[in-house]
């Protein structure tokens, strides 16, 4: 029987790894001083040490060349032409490094992109079929603005059209160029998650082909009475994110309530794998917790968050691309979480194959 398999996965950050100056300017350009306070004590508490961003210096004195000037921060329209500029870049050396891993890429025939943090067309999948030599008739799909969770909504369509088309051969592509929105506010739930976000992307190739991870089932769920925890929303001065300090409470909540909502997770065993969306230190202890899950078990996770912060819809692949790194001699069962606006919950159950992840076109 036909199983869907994620074959390969190839992850790529921006040059710029500006974390540490990030926290050196939240003096200059946050007030009042309370709310700075705040704002420092999360972001040392937020267990990330690094960050990337496309931007080569993000903030500064204005008339210094920084793309925000404190107290003149860009417009959403400027933010969009760097965005566009810059998200192809980053998609294509995420592209370049899995097609370094299997080969040629001339026979895929669907193409996923996700993305919430910007907008443009003909769009950046447009640029990804130019840029990787793809034909001109593959099927694309966009997939906007879902946040976090994206990128395992994509692996959830990619399994359905493999199940659909014995066939087909489907490259995603997760490109996030989050530090495009940084907003000079005093609201505090939207400081929070400019300590956590950064730019990523990720590729990977989904098949029939017998080799990665076997993509054995994904589902989603909604906690409508929450859906007010999480927003992403388009304003004059970039996306907004409202992020409640109660989202991983929530989650957890409905974890327990709904345990049937997440596929195997709550059947999961001791030696299972584990990859959970690194939205936050305080996700990954509410997680960790409800789970019962060793620091084995929750190092992909953790050590994402740790080397590149929260990438929204690429994050989870990082963390897969981990697991599929370290496989070993035998099968192991897996279970993928990610969260975002709705209160979505998407989930994954996988089999990391003990065999060999050659990639899928490389032969």
């Amino acid at each position: 029987m036909l199983r869907p398999h994620l074959n390969a996965i190839a992850t790529a950050v921006p040059d710029f790894e500006r974390h540490a100056a990030f926290l050196e300017s939240l003096p200059r350009w946050i007030r009042p001083e309370a709310t700075l306070e705040k704002v420092q004590l999360i972001a040392q508490n937020s267990a990330i040490g690094r960050r990337h961003t496309v931007l080569s210096h993000p903030l500064g004195e204005p008339g210094s060349g920084s793309f925000y000037g404190y107290g003149a921060f860009p417009s959403t329209g400027k933010r969009m032409e760097v965005y566009r500029q810059e998200a192809p870049r980053l998609a294509g050396r995420a592209v370049a490094a899995l097609q370094a891993q299997v080969g040629s890429l001339a026979e895929v025939t669907h193409l996923i992109v996700t993305t919430c943090t910007g907008f443009y067309a003909p769009g950046l999948d447009i640029e990804v079929v130019q840029q990787a030599g793809l034909s001109p008739a593959v099927k694309r799909t966009v997939i906007g603005f879902m946040g976090c969770y994206a990128a395992l909504t994509g692996l959830r369509q990619a399994r359905e059209i493999v199940l659909s088309d014995p066939a087909a051969v489907v490259l995603m592509v997760n490109v996030e160029l989050c530090s495009l929105h940084l907003q000079e506010t005093a609201q505090l739930d939207r400081l929070v998650s400019f300590c956590l976000f950064a730019d990523g992307a990720a590729a990977s190739l989904i098949s029939g082909r017998a080799s990665g991870l076997r993509l054995d089932g994904c589902q989603t769920a909604l906690s409508l009475a929450d859906a007010d925890r999480m927003a992403w929303t388009v304003e004059d001065q970039g996306f907004a994110m409202t992020l409640d300090v109660r989202v991983p409470a929530k989650i957890k909540q409905f974890l327990a309530r709904h345990p049937e909502a997440v596929g195997r997770c709550a059947q999961a065993g001791p030696e299972d794998v584990w990859a959970i969306h690194p939205g936050g230190r305080m996700i990954l202890d509410a997680l960790q917790g409800h789970y019962g899950l060793s620091e084995a078990q929750m190092a992909p996770s953790r050590g994402v968050l740790r080397d590149f912060g929260n990438m929204s819809s690429a994050t989870i692949m990082f963390a897969l691309a981990r697991l599929l790194a370290e496989a070993g001699a035998e099968d192991r069962e897996g279970h993928a979480l990610a969260f975002g606006p709705g209160l979505t919950v998407e989930s994954a159950d996988f089999t990391v194959l003990g065999t060999s992840r050659a990639g899928i076109l490389s032969d």
